[in-house]
């Protein structure tokens, strides 16, 4: 690979890291702009990820909704990069990107950071060498893997453990257990499995573990992976033939680095426009922002949270632009579906994240989730067609007062971030 060459560096108006929910919304809003941006975004991916749907890829391989995202930004005024990002210089405002055979340099104006999270591998010793997790790719770790693992060992009964009771592990325990039924999959909850949402979700989800037979076990704190058996903080040991790990997530390290403020999980402390404390002309959204101010509804990993604080992202530097004020960042929910199988359990969240509402269970809500995890793609093809089509509710919720008194309090600790 050559070195990066003296003036070697293309300007862009806008550059965006990562081409996820949030930085695909943000782009495409972006590509709105009259007299149009020039736009950069940039990803080490050439087919769109649905990281939603990664759990499903447990069964079979998940047909790509964007199979390119050259050919889907194809007619708009978006330049799209396929390269790894490898630096970040906020000072000089230059992003260092690769491909396989150059290295080169990007200038920007304003800065789009949705470069994600990934699953955390490093907290607990032994989860990086021993541990399958739900990732894309070919990797000895990854889905594909995980699923080539289940199907060769498919006529004897396997001992699964999965580690983390939130959707994610729920999700891959129910997909395991339907590829697999024979198999004996234990899921393993450093708190209480599905207590997130309230107590009637939590019910439901459980109900529905338990019919398939998934072995629930609670306020189990794992602290070490081996190659045959997990260790937990109480000192039990659980054997295993495979483990699976959905514990926790953590951004890159490009933006602590690079010496912006971040929190202890690498996600970049915003204010309430979703600019960077310390470096405001670098916005941040999806898994890699940490609002300080309120947001109406919790701020979470989510596929909606990524698509509304992305559009909100575009919003905001379109109001800069047009030299006008956009209220706080904020937002409600409407519901959520959890797979567990062939069957579900759905709630209506509107507007904190909580069940509200009846709950919808068995195959009703597996439809019911499948439809709006294909929605939030046709979003975003919505949004390729028509530039600020999307709207979300809740985007009054939070006042300039509200978020400058939370943002003063914040300040006035101890700073809970590094710069």
């Amino acid at each position: 690979m050559s070195a990066v060459e003296p003036g070697d560096c293309d300007s862009y108006e806008v550059v965006v890291l990562g081409a996820g929910y949030a930085g695909m919304m943000a782009t495409l809003r972006l590509a709105r702009g009259n007299p149009p941006l020039r736009i950069a975004l940039i990803s080490a991916q050439e087919q769109f990820v649905e990281r939603v749907r990664l759990q499903e890829s447990i069964i079979a391989a998940v047909p790509p909704r964007i199979p390119s995202i050259s050919a889907f930004l194809a007619g708009t005024p978006i330049e799209f990069i396929r390269a790894r990002v490898t630096s970040l210089d906020p000072m000089q405002r230059r992003v260092g990107i690769a491909t396989d055979t150059r290295k080169r340099e990007i200038g920007f104006d304003q800065l789009v950071y949705a470069l994600g999270s990934t699953i955390d591998v490093e907290a607990v010793p032994g989860v990086a060498e021993h541990a399958f997790r739900l990732e894309v790719g070919a990797g000895a770790r990854s889905a594909a893997a995980l699923r080539l693992r289940l199907r060769e060992n498919a006529d004897r009964v396997q001992r699964v453990i999965i580690i983390g009771g939130a959707e994610t592990g729920i999700e891959a325990a129910g997909e395991i257990k339907t590829a697999s039924p024979n198999a004996d999959v234990v899921l393993l909850s450093r708190s209480r499995c599905a207590s997130a949402r309230g107590v009637g979700v939590e019910e439901a989800v459980r109900r529905e573990l338990e019919e398939l037979s998934v072995r629930l076990v609670d306020g189990e704190e794992v602290i070490a992976v081996r190659s045959n058996e997990v260790i937990t903080e109480s000192g039990r040991v659980f054997p295993y033939d495979i483990c699976v790990w959905s514990g926790g997530l953590r951004c890159a390290a490009f933006a602590a680095d690079a010496g912006l403020a971040t929190d202890g999980q690498g996600r970049i402390w915003v204010n309430p426009n979703l600019r960077s404390i310390s470096h405001p002309y670098i916005l941040a959204c999806g898994d890699a922002a940490h609002p300080i101010a309120p947001t109406g509804a919790p701020y979470r990993p989510s596929a909606y949270a990524a698509l509304v604080s992305g559009a909100y992202a575009a919003d905001c530097i379109a109001a800069a632009r047009a030299k006008r004020r956009l209220r706080p960042f904020s937002f409600s929910t409407f519901g959520q579906g959890i797979a567990i199988g062939r069957r579900g359990v759905g709630f209506f969240s509107y507007p904190d994240d909580r069940q509200t509402a009846f709950i919808v269970k068995g195959a009703a809500a597996r439809k019911v989730r499948n439809f709006f995890v294909w929605f939030v793609t046709f979003t975003l093809k919505l949004e390729r067609r028509w530039p600020g089509f999307f709207f979300w509710p809740g985007r009054a919720r939070v006042s300039w007062q509200q978020a400058t008194s939370a943002v003063q309090g914040k300040l006035s600790e101890r700073k809970p971030w590094t710069a």
